[in-house]
């Protein structure tokens, strides 16, 4: 008698697992007259497992709240470090476009399976936003997240009604809706799982953001410069995208690292400029601290060698009469 000591992933091939898991199933295994449950002992030789087409459990609402609350943070810190300069360039179709080339990899490991949707985007004081494209959720959050992330964002409050896109290996018994908004004077993600039913049943989670701030520190009485732990030891590699991409988001188990790396060789130069762009403008519409500063000239020694003096030579850091400039924002004149 054999003890069976694997699972089937959602694409049917057989995933080995340390120990053997004794748990209930609705999937059975037939051995002639006998049948067994896919974790009871069976007669029957292991290889027929391959058969067997086992569909992966739909996660919890608040493991599914969880990971979406640590991708919010990862992009609040983003915010903070940058400013609204670099939250707004990030949302450019064009660059998160080549950020997320593959839009797979996007997938938060609780929804591997059963991430594809399209979304009806609400946001305050604007037209509803019906859109069919096929992604994952983080597809969808990363602009609203960086749109309302600023203190001066233009989104102050926003709901996204997800709906299941392409046929999935896991259906998930419940519809998601996510509110992004202000409570208690605090950042906010309420996700809404709607079962349906007789009863109309849903279940509400909220989670806070973690607004980002820098550490103050002061020197003789006076504040000094903030150091993060990622700028602890100075930087002295000769500058890539990698270098580029773990710096905008440092921390290592971030969902959106994984999904970054697939980013395009070809599409380098069109990046670099764009963040360079980001830089501090005598004739910018929003405030840049200091502090923010120092974050983007530690962002531009990662830049390649070749890149940074093309950007500095060009005048692109700090370039003025930018699309974040005094007179971008200004009300257009009389006509002729």
């Amino acid at each position: 008698m054999s003890h069976l000591r694997s699972f089937l992933s959602g694409n049917g091939n057989v995933s080995h697992q340390g120990g053997s898991t004794r748990t209930a199933s609705t999937a059975t295994l037939t051995d002639g007259t006998n049948i067994y449950g896919i974790y009871t002992p069976s007669l029957t030789h292991d290889s027929k497992l391959s058969e067997l087409v086992v569909r992966p459990s739909a996660p919890e609402p608040t493991v599914l709240l969880r990971e979406i609350q640590q991708a919010a943070d990862d992009i609040s810190q983003l915010v903070g470090r940058f400013g609204f300069k670099m939250a707004r360039t990030l949302t450019t179709p064009p660059i998160k476009k080549a950020l997320f080339a593959d839009k797979k990899l996007l997938r938060p490991p609780c929804l591997m399976y059963a991430d594809e949707f399209s979304c009806v985007i609400t946001r305050f004081c604007s037209k509803t936003i019906h859109d069919s494209t096929s992604a994952p959720l983080l597809w969808w959050l990363w602009n609203e997240l960086l749109d309302y992330l600023p203190p001066i964002g233009e989104t102050r409050k926003c709901r996204l009604d997800f709906n299941p896109a392409l046929r999935a290996d896991i259906a998930l018994p419940y519809a998601i809706t996510i509110d992004i908004s202000s409570k208690n004077n605090k950042d906010n993600i309420e996700l809404t799982a709607s079962y349906g039913g007789l009863f109309d049943e849903r279940r509400i989670f909220d989670a806070s953001i973690t607004r980002f701030d820098f550490p103050k520190a002061e020197k003789y009485g006076k504040l000094t410069m903030a150091t993060l732990d990622i700028d602890q030891n100075p930087y002295e590699g000769n500058g890539c995208i990698a270098h580029i991409l773990g710096y905008l988001v440092p921390r290592l188990e971030s969902n959106w690292r994984p999904a970054m790396e697939a980013f395009p060789s070809e599409k380098e130069e069109d990046l670099i400029i764009a963040l360079a762009k980001t830089y501090k403008a005598g004739d910018d519409r929003f405030p840049i601290s200091e502090n923010q500063q120092q974050q983007f000239r530690n962002l531009l020694r990662r830049f390649p060698i070749d890149a940074r003096e093309y950007v500095v030579e060009n005048g692109l850091v700090g370039m003025e009469k930018g699309p974040y400039s005094q007179s971008a924002f200004q009300p257009p004149g009389p006509k002729d």
